[in-house]
């Protein structure tokens, strides 16, 4: 096996950082895209802009600004096999939106006009941006990101602040080329929330989910000799026609833990790679306008090395009379997966639409995860949405990783939200 290093060339005079848990968009020139961006070269170089090493008011103080991010860029330089070179800028704007930027990949959080103006739609929303300029082979050419200066960041888990780490992590994973995963417990999902509570220590955090390391190393693969095999198929609606913007993913049979995900191309294709070699189920689920609560299951492959090709598969129309939208704990819904931490036991609480207790059964599909639906009670959170809160039991010995919730109608028809359950090793 390889070993990659991450290659730190920038001053220690750059010593200050936060880090936040981010909802961010991946900003591309207009073009019909064909194929996935990534870059050429295996080494990448990162231009650190001074503004971090100096922050404004919108950064708490005492944050460790370049040790959040540091480590966001080792994560995936372990992941992908991917080395960063890191250096320091003067600049402070990243390039302007067109075809070709300026050739510097820089990583911002000045409030210059042109980081103000990336934001200017809706300035109180994301915590950053990536914008990314590209070839005609689909090679990436340069990669800037601005963390909002109208946001509040921190590395404390401050609450309603922005996590640095996360932030960094998520945006560098569209630097890569990644975009946003459905798997709402991912570090690439679009789900992400400010910090609502001090960040507790007496667990194991992990920054990349598996399906953002095998999203990572689908795109770029890695020389492991356990890494990577694939899963490709087709789906299609019951009139023939390709089933788009579907997604499929996949579990470890044996626990439940996601492992991958995809999302089916115009022809109903999807391509789910990087994944080590074991015993998958995958599911799927459409994700347009109307049919959020369609979903079912593709079947069961092993994936050893190489592809594994599924048979083609049709999508039923029929969809539940459930739908899943928000999960939370502490009786406060969000649309961010839920974090606990093996071996506890917590109240949930999932909002939704028809989710009556006295016909929904809630499932997972990994055995660590154990509720009784005797626990289901209804709760009032107003006309807009229903809501019930059940207690979830969280085996000491969960794998860490994300998990789906389900939710059985009296037709034995199912709605899920992907990897909304993000499970937490406590420490020994």
């Amino acid at each position: 096996m390889k070993v990659f290093r991450l290659a730190l060339f920038f001053l220690a005079a750059l010593s200050v950082g936060a880090l936040a848990l981010n909802a961010s968009t991946l900003t591309l020139p207009t073009r019909a895209e064909t194929q996935p961006l990534r870059w050429k070269r295996q080494v990448i170089q990162i231009a650190v802009s001074t503004s971090l090493s100096q922050p404004g008011n919108n950064v708490k103080t005492n944050s460790d600004v370049i040790g959040a991010l540091t480590r966001s860029l080792d994560a995936w330089s372990k992941a992908a096999g991917i080395e960063f070179q890191l250096i320091t800028s003067e600049k402070q704007s990243v390039s302007a939106h067109g075809r070709v930027g300026d050739g510097v990949s820089l990583i911002t959080i000045a409030p210059s006009a042109e980081n103000l103006l990336i934001f200017a739609r809706d300035p109180y929303v994301e915590a950053a941006r990536t914008r990314t300029f590209f070839n005609r082979k689909g090679f990436i050419t340069e990669a800037d990101i601005v963390l909002n200066p109208f946001q509040q960041f921190s590395s404390d888990g401050t609450y309603g602040t922005f996590d640095l780490e996360t932030t960094f992590a998520h945006e560098i994973g569209h630097l890569l080329g990644l975009k946003h995963s459905a798997v709402i417990g991912s570090l690439m999902s679009d789900k992400v929330a400010r910090n609502t509570a001090v960040r507790s220590l007496d667990y194991e955090t992990a920054l990349l989910s598996e399906s953002d390391v095998s999203a990572i190393r689908n795109l770029y693969g890695i020389d492991d000799d356990d890494c990577c095999g694939a899963i490709t198929g087709k789906l299609l609606l019951q009139s023939g026609k390709a089933a788009r913007q579907v997604v499929v993913w996949a579990e470890d049979s044996e626990t439940g833990l996601i492992v991958g995900q995809s999302e089916t191309s115009t022809d109903g294709s999807y391509r789910i790679g990087g994944l080590k070699s074991g015993e998958y189920s995958l599911f799927w689920q459409r994700r347009e306008k109307g049919f959020e609560s369609l979903s079912g299951e593709v079947g069961k492959t092993t994936v050893d090395s190489g592809n594994i090709v599924l048979p083609t598969q049709k999508v039923p129309s029929v969809r539940s009379t459930v739908l899943l939208t928000h999960i939370g704990t502490g009786m406060q819904l969000g649309d961010s997966a839920v974090e606990v931490k093996a071996g506890g036991e917590y109240t949930i609480v999932i909002g939704g639409t028809n989710i009556e207790s006295n016909f929904v059964n809630l499932e997972f599909n990994s055995p660590y995860l154990q509720t009784q639906n005797s626990s289901l009670r209804v709760e009032d959170f107003g006309s807009d949405v229903e809501a019930l809160s059940f207690i979830l039991k969280i085996d000491r010995e969960t794998p860490t990783g994300t998990y789906s919730i389900f939710a059985r109608d009296r037709e034995d028809r199912r709605s899920v939200m992907i990897g909304a359950i993000s499970v937490k090793n406590a420490f020994k």
